[in-house]
């Protein structure tokens, strides 16, 4: 059924998103968590990385498990965990049992995202999947966007026990939807890999992406959480520098499917890549020096949104479906790492260099991504080269009437464009 993907994609997007919007209840109620659990901001930031830092240890294992299990089992078991976090959290009494619920949460979270990225894959690889991944990745803003005014009505009339309650609703309903879910058949009928790691010809180019996957968003965060104190230092109103930035991140949102649409027309990911980094760290830099600081904020928001989806369409170009599940664990892995050492590193610069370091750090980000993926394109070739000759190798068998055994349960034969 051809329209099939695009409503099973628009279940993972609802997935996405419940991740996003249990994220936010933690900030949506911080005033009331600190008054009547007596936290003071550290804790509250405490709490807010607890949902991500899991995944630095998760990722991987959870990918290991996902040769073991179907995706429907394993995401089904971590929209679980979603919701037993909200309730746990609305529960609690204390900090302890607050953090311990979060960190659930940040498990069950892990290995949501890395189903939905392996299954969008699934159903899209060859096809339109830099757009299906760009449409993927904005539903973490979407949700976390969407529960900030609900939350805070709902924080209004209950308090704050029930906004953590809503995120394990969302989990819930999202968990009610994902049940429905189907897999490709090839999926379905894949035999058990007896294996917890990837080719060494592929584990590289997976390691790269996830690399360039965390660097470009690393630089998005810097950009988002210091730009407001550079305008400020510089002389802006605090209103008006969070009314730019948050003007920026909209820009963004709206560049992530806009963009991927593009780039999925045009079918060369690794220069949209190249241009879009480029350009956006061209416009960083230009924030920093004061250069038309309202206009280098948009052309930033504009050409970091494309690379999202063209990012995450990087490992479907090595990852046969028997490694997809492990080799998006390597994937998101190196994303988490980067994303809870990299904020930490750049508050250190931070303090030593001044207002702009942590922004200089995020151009620099986006200056290595293109170095980053073109690295990936000439590691990949031989694995892509090895696969095509086995794909034409199939294709002569069959027109001589043999019945060859595949190599992998893969899609018809795809071909893959350099640039």
């Amino acid at each position: 059924m051809p329209d099939q993907r695009w409503t099973i994609l628009a279940v993972l997007f609802a997935v996405r998103a419940a991740t996003g919007f249990q994220f936010q209840s933690v900030g949506s109620a911080a005033s009331m968590l600190m008054q009547d659990l007596a936290m003071d901001y550290s804790q509250i930031g405490m709490l807010l990385g607890a949902y991500l830092l899991p995944g630095v240890i998760v990722a991987f294992p959870a990918g290991v498990l996902g040769q073991r299990f179907r995706d429907k089992t394993l995401g089904l078991a971590g929209l679980l965990l979603m919701a037993v976090s909200g309730v746990m959290l609305g529960a609690s009494g204390d900090f302890t049992t607050a953090l311990v619920a979060r960190l659930i949460g940040g498990v069950g979270a892990t290995i949501v995202a890395l189903v939905a990225t392996k299954m969008t894959t699934d159903w899209f690889d060859s096809r339109e999947i830099v757009l299906a991944m760009s449409i993927l990745q904005v539903s973490w803003p979407f949700g976390a966007m969407l529960a900030l005014p609900i939350q805070a009505y709902i924080a209004q009339l209950w308090g704050w026990p029930a906004v953590m309650i809503s995120g394990a609703l969302c989990a819930g309903a999202a968990l009610c939807a994902f049940a429905f879910v189907s897999e490709p058949s090839e999926q379905k009928q894949r035999t058990v890999v007896d294996r917890s790691m990837l080719p060494g010809g592929v584990l590289v180019p997976v390691l790269v992406a996830g690399t360039v996957f965390g660097a470009m968003n690393l630089a998005c965060v810097l950009f988002f959480s210091y730009a407001p104190v550079l305008m400020v230092a510089q002389g802006s109103s605090s209103t008006a520098a969070a009314s730019l930035t948050s003007l920026a991140i909209w820009f963004t949102i709206l560049a992530i499917p806009s963009g991927g649409y593009l780039v999925h027309r045009s079918g060369r990911p690794i220069a949209a890549i190249v241009v879009c980094s480029l350009i956006a760290a061209s416009a960083l830099a230009l924030f920093v020096a004061e250069v038309h600081p309202t206009i280098s904020c948009m052309v930033f928001g504009v050409f970091v949104g494309p690379l999202s989806g063209a990012i995450l369409s990087l490992p479907s170009k090595v990852l046969a479906p028997r490694d997809r599940a492990v080799g998006f664990g390597v994937f998101y892995t190196c994303f988490y790492a980067l994303m809870a050492v990299g904020p930490l590193a750049a508050g250190y610069l931070q303090d030593i260099w001044g207002s702009s370091a942590a922004l200089i750090a995020g151009a620099a980000l986006l200056v290595a991504a293109p170095l980053l993926s073109l690295a990936f394109e000439f590691l990949s070739k031989p694995y892509r080269h090895a696969e095509l000759n086995h794909d034409a190798e199939l294709r002569a068998a069959v027109r001589a009437g043999a019945r060859p055994v595949p190599l992998t349960p893969s899609a018809p034969a795809r071909s893959h464009r350099a640039l």
